[in-house]
């Protein structure tokens, strides 16, 4: 799933961390009630990411590692790839549930996944707590070359999709994601064919659109961002509940005449569930304050990603509302995963 943004590059990885180096941690270190002062420092508090490093919860986590305190203990970033995420889930329902395992992820392993894998080897309420958002970013449709300059909204894109079925063509990161759930909303309440051709990354799916292979992408805005500006690539819509900050001139699909579709990707935090309420509200107020942070504000925009800040509880009931809601639209869609 982190083919969402998995083409980061290893430069803005350093940068980001790089740009945090200004934040206060010393300050949180001394108000920290430490959670493993008596420990060995082979015991590590750990920080779980689903995917190899350089994807965008790999930077949010090493990110975090140089901020949130730990008392006495060391903070590792401990990569566990595979299954699309799944791994590092698992990791941490099997973790102790004391405060010392923390897992870095995109909503989609969380809230989509469930509906898309009928073994999956965990319960997203059942199993784990939601404990602090750290940053977000919209869904959009973007088109290339081979969609004429003439098209300029999504209603001229359908149009032309009508008139040229062969090429009614949507590519994505992978099947099974946000992006390819948006566009079979799309499909559906346009009523027009759309084929969903999948690519293993997010970075391969916006290439072939600017390469003039395929006529056009869902993808995360954060990777469509860099090329929007070369003329290869054009977005017509973005998912957000209102227009993005960063493309106030692109409309969002509700108001393009699509109400009900409305995807972000958010990054968060989360513990195993019965980890003490205290300890959660420990390592909620800690990330919490890393996000609000003026170094951290200004590295999310560079890399095109928006600060979150959300309490506890709201953050729960985030994730529990978008679970029920992705229900019905993996359904529709008539996708199930293999394995």
């Amino acid at each position: 799933m982190d083919d969402i943004t998995c083409s980061r590059s290893r430069r803005q990885m350093l940068g980001a961390l790089g740009a945090l180096g200004g934040l206060g941690g010393t300050a949180l270190l001394g108000a920290w009630p430490s959670l493993g002062h008596a420990q060995a420092a082979s015991n590590a508090t750990r920080l779980l990411v689903g995917f190899p490093p350089g994807g965008t919860a790999d930077v949010l986590a090493r990110a975090l590692q140089t901020r949130l305190p730990h008392g006495e203990t060391p903070l590792i970033v401990e990569n566990r790839p595979g299954a699309g995420g799944r791994i590092a889930v698992g990791e941490l329902k099997n973790a102790p549930a004391d405060g010392r395992t923390l897992m870095v992820s995109a909503d989609p392993i969380l809230t989509i996944y469930p509906h898309v894998f009928p073994k999956l080897p965990y319960n997203t309420l059942a199993d784990l707590v939601p404990v602090a958002p750290i940053a977000s970013e919209p869904v959009g449709l973007c088109v290339g070359p081979m969609v004429p300059a003439s098209v300029r909204t999504l209603a001229d894109f359908l149009a032309w999709c009508r008139q040229h079925p062969k090429e009614a063509v949507y590519t994505t990161a992978a099947a099974g994601t946000t992006m390819h759930f948006v566009g079979s909303q799309l499909e559906h309440a346009s009523q027009v064919d759309l084929l969903h051709v999948p690519h293993r990354g997010g970075a391969a799916a916006v290439q072939d659109v600017m390469g003039g292979q395929m006529a056009s992408t869902v993808t995360s805005m954060s990777l469509a961002m860099p090329h929007l500006g070369s003329g290869r690539l054009r977005a017509l819509a973005v998912a957000s509940p209102k227009r993005w900050k960063r493309l106030p001139e692109v409309p969002t699909f509700a108001e393009s005449g699509f109400p009900a579709i409305r995807a972000e990707v958010y990054y968060g935090t989360y513990l195993r569930a019965g980890t003490p309420a205290a300890q959660v509200e420990q390592w909620h107020q800690a990330v919490s304050t890393v996000t609000r942070s003026a170094a951290m504000v200004a590295q999310l925009d560079q890399l095109s990603l928006d600060p979150m800040l959300l309490a506890q509880r709201d953050f729960a009931a985030l994730v529990r509302a978008d679970l029920e809601r992705w229900g019905p639209v993996v359904r529709a869609s008539g996708y199930s995963a293999d394995d």
